[in-house]
C-alpha cells in the first residue's frame, strides 16, 4: 500500500496507539488518530502483557521502556478462597523468558498508556487529535469520509476502528450491536503494599471461591497492589470504568474469605474503589468493510479470565499495520488482517469465557486437581505477531 495514503486510526487507547507507532515503523508518513476524550488518560488500574504482548512492543522499540515501567512476577499462585492451599503454581520470570523468549510483565494501564504516547510523539508522521468524537462514515469514491461531533470532516483512504467495545466504527459497518450483560460484576482499585499486614509475596495471586474470586499482583515496582475482584451478578448491570462502590459492598461479596482478601479490602482506599459490570459482545462474522475495519476491542469483547484483553489488541496493531504495509490495495490488505486474526481472537473469546466458568464455579475445592485449562496451557503465550503471515 502507497505509504503516502491517508490513514485515519479512531481510538487512541492501547489498540490504536499500538497500530498507530506500528504503521509509522513501517514507513506510512500520513497516519492520523482521533480519540473522542478531551485528553488522554487511561481509567482502570493495572494489567497483565503476556509473552505475545510484550514480544509485540518490543519490536516496535519499546523493550528498555517495558523493562523500566513494569513489574515481573517470578511465580503466580491459585489459592483457595478461605484456607489459602495453593491450588496451582505457573512459573513466571526467568523461565517464561527461557521458554518463550519474551518477558511476562505487569503494569498499570495508565503506564502503558504513557509509554506508547511517548512513543507516538516522536513519530512525526502521526497526528493524534483529541475531542474527535465520531458521528459517522460516508463512502467518497476510493476513500471514506469521517464525521465528528465537532463539525470536523476528514478523508481517509484507510480507516481503523481501535475505539472500543462500544465502537462507533462498528456501529456505522455493522449496525448498533448493544453489548450484553456477561452475568459478572468485577471492581478495582490500589491499595499501598505498604499498608498491607504481610507483603503480597509471590506478587501475583489468584484467590477463587463458589462464584467469586480476587486477584491481586505487584505494579509500579511493588508499590502498588493491584486489585480485581469478580462476583457472579443478575441484577446491578451498569457499565463504566468509574462507578464508584464502597468497601463495605466489596467486604460483603467477600465475607468469610481467607485473612490476607480481608485486610487488602480493608486497606483500600475507599476514593478508589470501582465497580463495573462486565459487558461482551457476541463475535463478529466478519470485521471489516471496504477499506474500515474494526479492531482491538471494537471487534472481539471478551471477559477477562484469561488476561488477554489488551493482548490481543496489541497483536491486533502490529498485524494490521503489516497487512497494509504487505499488500498493495487497501481492501484486499483488511481482507489479509480479517483473515490472519478472527480464528485467534475468536478462539481466545470463546476460552476466556469457558475459564470463568471453571474459576467461577460451584466447587472450587476441586481446582487443580486435573490440568486446568489456561493460556498457558492453550500455548498462547508463543505467538509472534511480526512473524504471522499476512
Amino acid at each position: 500500500m502507497d505509504r503516502e495514503a491517508r490513514i485515519a486510526v479512531v481510538g487512541a487507547g492501547i489498540c490504536g496507539m499500538t497500530a498507530a507507532l506500528a504503521l509509522a515503523r513501517c514507513g506510512f508518513k500520513r497516519i492520523s488518530v482521533f480519540e473522542r476524550s478531551a485528553a488522554l488518560g487511561e481509567v482502570g488500574a493495572g494489567l497483565t502483557l503476556s509473552p505475545n504482548a510484550t514480544r509485540a512492543l518490543i519490536g516496535l522499540g519499546l523493550g528498555d521502556d517495558l523493562e523500566r515501567d513494569c513489574d515481573e512476577p517470578h511465580t503466580g499462585l491459585t489459592r483457595h478462597w478461605r484456607s489459602a492451599a495453593i491450588l496451582t503454581r505457573s512459573e513466571r520470570g526467568a523461565a517464561i523468558r527461557a521458554r518463550y523468549g519474551a518477558p511476562y510483565f505487569q503494569i498499570h494501564r495508565a503506564d502503558l498508556l504513557d509509554m506508547l504516547v511517548r512513543a507516538v510523539a516522536r513519530q512525526p508522521s502521526i497526528e493524534l487529535h483529541t475531542a474527535h468524537a465520531l458521528v459517522g462514515l460516508e463512502s467518497r469514491g476510493d476513500a471514506t469520509e469521517l464525521a465528528f461531533a465537532n463539525g470536523a470532516r476528514v478523508l481517509a483512504d484507510a480507516v481503523l476502528g481501535c475505539d472500543g467495545l462500544k465502537s462507533a466504527v462498528c456501529h456505522a459497518l455493522f449496525g448498533v450491536t448493544p453489548a450484553e450483560f456477561s452475568g459478572y460484576i468485577a471492581w478495582r482499585g490500589l491499595v499501598p503494599q505498604s499498608v498491607l499486614a504481610r507483603p503480597l509475596e509471590p506478587p501475583a495471586q489468584l484467590f477463587i471461591g463458589i462464584e467469586r474470586m480476587f486477584m491481586r499482583y505487584h505494579v509500579r515496582h511493588g508499590s502498588l497492589v493491584n486489585v480485581v475482584a469478580v462476583a457472579r451478578s443478575d441484577g446491578w448491570t451498569d457499565e463504566g470504568w468509574m462507578i464508584p462502590s464502597t468497601i463495605e459492598e466489596l467486604r460483603a461479596q467477600y465475607d468469610g474469605w481467607h485473612e490476607d482478601i480481608a485486610d487488602t479490602i480493608l486497606h483500600l482506599p475507599p476514593a478508589q474503589c470501582f465497580k463495573w459490570a462486565i459487558h461482551v459482545r457476541q463475535a463478529l462474522p466478519r470485521w471489516q468493510q471496504g477499506n474500515v475495519v474494526v479492531a482491538g476491542d471494537a471487534a472481539h469483547p471478551m471477559v477477562p479470565f484469561m488476561g488477554m484483553g489488551a493482548a490481543l489488541g496489541i497483536e491486533d496493531g502490529v498485524v494490521l499495520a503489516r497487512a497494509l504495509a504487505t499488500h498493495g490495495e487497501v481492501g484486499s490488505a483488511l481482507v489479509a488482517f480479517e483473515r490472519a486474526r478472527h480464528e485467534r481472537a475468536s478462539f481466545v473469546q470463546r476460552e476466556s469465557a469457558r475459564r470463568g466458568l471453571r474459576l467461577m464455579s460451584h466447587d472450587p475445592d476441586s481446582f487443580g486437581r486435573t490440568q486446568e485449562v489456561s493460556e498457558d496451557s492453550l500455548g498462547l503465550f508463543a505467538y509472534d505477531a511480526h512473524a504471522v503471515a499476512v
